[in-house]
């Protein structure tokens, strides 16, 4: 970060803004979390969102509105234009210009381009907001030719500068960004939107990546919406039950390809009107597609990496570990593979066994990852207590997992699979137990 383009700081205020907005939608505690998050993130690592460029140009007004609205908080999500050069496997489906979809004149698409990024910034700023349009400055003079068969992924990555995308910020405007390169005969020519959305997530690694087209998310040839995809356990099914169109497919093979590579991601498909819903909700209104987690196990802290499991249960409650924490050994611990979610497991008595610790990173809260590990949980364990702060935020959800509860002064007690009699000698003996974050 350039020490004389200082970024600027969030405004409260238009996070309340937000807050009270999706409170009358009953979506108050989701917006409330991402406010949290947001307001803890560099600003240019807010969001990318690719956009069709046909689909602004009937939308146009409405996505300015979004984000002037944005940028108004201080959130510079970094906007990619969609390059028009047709559907197939394409994150953003396009229209090609006749039946057997060839691709437009490079100097058309460019053209195109030009003029609806400069219209998007045009009506950002009529909006109250600001915004900036990028071209070819993002890559460097020895990138490699966009008909060269070496520009691929991971070359644009290597000469992707994220400078221009910087100073905008630093000036209070959103990057909308035109996906064009110039060769090396000073040409400037129209490169893969999906390659150069891809390679500013992998430098980026942005909390969100929007794809913004005509259709409200993915669906299926009965024209129904799949709310959510985790390809780890729908991708082989949604491809041998024929479910999805030749759109849908395409669109998910083209995120498969970007999280193959930037496997942390989340990607969110939506309408042009659902941007702030997608930014400030756990599922938005569209389609939301992950990778997966993978949970594994240990029956030891020593098979971990205990700095990253300390630092993780440190962010994921906001409060410091006990320095011997690590002295007593659990019965086994349920762990994501990247250390963003953990359960650690203690003995108890006899067939009963203690959950001392639940957490999932701030980075990963809302984004699914307590469900695989809790499967894990109740899968190996039949009987279980539990204690949670009544400040928990996560009580609720697990008033709904417990199949008892009962409350003390100090604390919230659960448990699952106990009898009354199990459980009257064991309340007084969790209440008891010291406490490990301090």
């Amino acid at each position: 970060m350039a020490q004389d383009h200082p970024f600027p700081a969030p405004q409260a205020r238009g996070y309340d803004r937000v807050i009270d907005f999706f409170s009358n939608i009953g979506a108050r505690r989701e917006a409330g979390m991402y406010v949290r998050m947001f307001r803890d993130v560099v600003p240019w690592r807010f969001a990318v969102v690719l956009i069709s460029a046909d689909t602004l140009e009937g939308s146009v007004r409405e996505v300015a509105l979004d984000l002037a609205y944005l940028s108004g908080m201080n959130l510079y999500p970094v906007i990619v234009l969609d390059n028009l050069q047709g559907a197939g496997g394409k994150l953003v489906p396009g229209r090609s210009v006749d039946e057997d979809r060839k691709e437009l004149p490079q100097g058309r698409i460019i053209r195109k381009l030009s003029r609806i990024n400069g219209k998007l910034v045009d009506e950002v700023h009529a909006a109250g907001g600001q915004a900036e349009g990028i071209f070819n400055e993002i890559f460097s003079l020895r990138t490699p030719a966009a008909d060269d068969p070496e520009f691929d992924f991971r070359r644009m990555v290597e000469h992707l500068t994220l400078q221009p995308i910087r100073r905008t910020i630093a000036k209070r405007h959103i990057p909308v960004i035109s996906p064009v390169v110039m060769d090396r005969n000073g040409v400037n020519r129209v490169v893969s939107a999906e390659k150069v959305s891809k390679a500013l997530c992998a430098r980026i690694k942005p909390q969100k990546f929007i794809v913004i087209s005509e259709r409200e998310g993915l669906v299926d040839r009965g024209g129904k919406l799949i709310k959510n995809i985790i390809l780890s356990t729908d991708y082989k099914g949604l491809l041998a039950g024929g479910r999805l169109d030749n759109q849908a497919l395409g669109q998910l093979e083209a995120a498969v390809r970007v999280l193959r590579e930037v496997p942390d991601l989340t990607i969110q498909f939506a309408s042009a009107g659902n941007l702030l819903q997608e930014l400030f909700t756990v599922k938005g209104r569209g389609t939301y597609i992950r990778a997966g987690h993978e949970v594994r196990s240990a029956a030891s802290f020593d098979e971990l990496d205990v700095d990253k499991l300390r630092r993780l249960l440190e962010e994921g409650f906001g409060r410091t570990l006990a320095v011997d924490y690590f002295n007593e050994p659990p019965h086994r611990v349920f762990y994501e593979q990247h250390y963003h979610g953990a359960i650690v497991v203690r003995p108890l008595e006899g067939d009963t066994f203690y959950l001392d610790k639940f957490v999932v990173g701030p980075r990963w809260q809302g984004e699914g990852m307590g469900a695989p590990l809790w499967r894990e949980l109740t899968k190996h364990y039949e009987k279980i207590i539990w204690r949670a702060s009544p400040g928990n935020p996560i009580n609720k959800w697990y008033l709904d997992q417990a199949e008892g509860f009962q409350r003390t002064p100090e604390w919230n007690i659960f448990w699952i699979g106990l009898n009354p009699r199990e459980v009257g000698k064991l309340i007084e003996r969790v209440r008891s137990f010291r406490r490990t974050v301090l």
